[in-house]
C-alpha cells in the first residue's frame, strides 16, 4: 500500500503536498536556476502547485514545464514527448477538464504503452500539468510519425472529440480488470488542507490507471494531485481528491470504494 508520509528528503508528506502560496518560496528557487526567468510569469505558472514540485523536480525539467505551460496561451492542450529505446516521458498541459487524467492514461494504454510513473497537479489558475513516464514494449513510439499521430489523437480525446473507451476496448475487453485483480484503498484526511488522500494498491496491468481514474471521476471526484508508481509490477497510486470543492465525506468515500470494487 502506498502509504508513505515522508518525502524523498525526509520532509513530512503533509508539508510537501500543500500548495505553494508564498512567492518567496518561488524566489528562493529562481535564485538557484542557471538562467533568468520572468518572475511574474513564473509565479503565474507555479503558484498553487504542491511544494514538493520545486523541492524535488530537477531544475531543467521545471524550466521545460514552464515553457510548455507558457506556450498554452488560448489553446486547450499542449503536449510533448521525449525519449527513446522503449522509454518515453510525456508532458501534457491543459486547462482544467473533467476526467483529464483518465483520458490521458486511457489513450496511452490504447497504444500499448505501460505507465511506469505519473504525476498530476493544477496551479492556482486552473492550468493542469500531467507527466507520464512510460515503457513502450511494442516499440511503436520509435517512429516519429506514430508519436505525432498519438499527440493528435490525444488532443482530440482531451477536447472530447473522441471517446477513449472504444480505443482501449480492443486491448482491454469489456473495460474491466482481469479476473483476480483487486484494488485496495485507504483514505486519510490529515495530510492536505483541502483534499482527502486516497492510497491505492493493486497488481499492475494494462488499463488499470485508466479504469481507476475513470472510476474516481464517475464518483464525482476531482484529482487535485496524483502520484503513480509501479515498483516490481505493483501499482502504488496516491490521489488527493475533492468533491464539490471539499474533502470527501463518508458517503463519498464509500462511493469511491464501491466504484473501485466494481472494476
Amino acid at each position: 500500500m502506498a502509504t508513505s508520509t515522508q518525502g524523498p528528503r525526509g520532509e513530512p508528506e503533509s508539508s510537501l503536498v500543500r500548495p505553494i502560496t508564498d512567492p518567496r518560496e518561488i524566489d528562493a528557487f529562481l535564485k538557484r536556476l542557471p538562467i533568468a526567468l520572468d518572475r511574474e510569469r513564473f509565479c503565474h505558472v507555479v503558484l498553487g502547485f504542491p511544494r514538493r514540485y520545486l523541492e524535488v523536480t530537477p531544475a531543467a525539467e521545471v524550466v521545460r514545464h514552464y515553457a510548455l505551460l507558457h506556450s498554452l496561451g488560448a489553446r486547450e492542450v499542449v503536449s510533448s514527448i521525449a525519449g527513446r529505446a522503449g522509454s518515453y516521458r510525456m508532458c501534457v498541459v491543459a486547462r482544467d477538464r473533467s476526467s483529464l487524467f483518465a483520458r490521458i492514461a486511457g489513450t496511452l494504454s490504447s497504444f500499448g504503452l505501460s505507465v511506469v510513473s505519473a504525476e498530476a497537479f493544477a496551479n492556482a489558475n486552473a492550468m493542469v500539468l500531467d507527466t507520464f513516464s512510460c515503457a513502450d514494449p511494442e516499440g511503436r513510439f520509435e517512429a516519429p510519425a506514430t508519436r505525432r499521430e498519438f499527440q493528435v489523437l490525444l488532443e482530440r480525446v482531451i477536447r472530447g472529440g473522441v471517446e477513449v473507451g472504444p480505443l482501449l476496448e480492443r486491448r482491454l475487453p469489456g473495460l474491466r480488470l482481469p479476473v483476480g485483480i483487486a484494488v485496495r484503498g485507504e483514505f486519510d484526511d490529515t495530510l492536505h488542507p483541502a483534499a482527502t488522500r486516497l492510497a491505492l494498491a493493486a497488481p499492475d496491468c494494462l488499463g488499470l490507471l485508466y479504469l481507476v481514474s475513470r472510476a474516481l471521476a464517475d464518483a464525482g471526484c476531482n484529482i487535485e494531485l496524483a502520484e503513480v508508481t509501479t515498483p516490481a509490477g505493483a501499482a502504488c497510486d496516491v490521489f488527493y481528491l475533492t468533491r464539490g470543492g471539499a474533502k470527501l465525506d463518508a458517503a463519498a468515500k464509500q462511493q469511491v470504494l464501491d466504484a473501485l470494487a466494481a472494476l
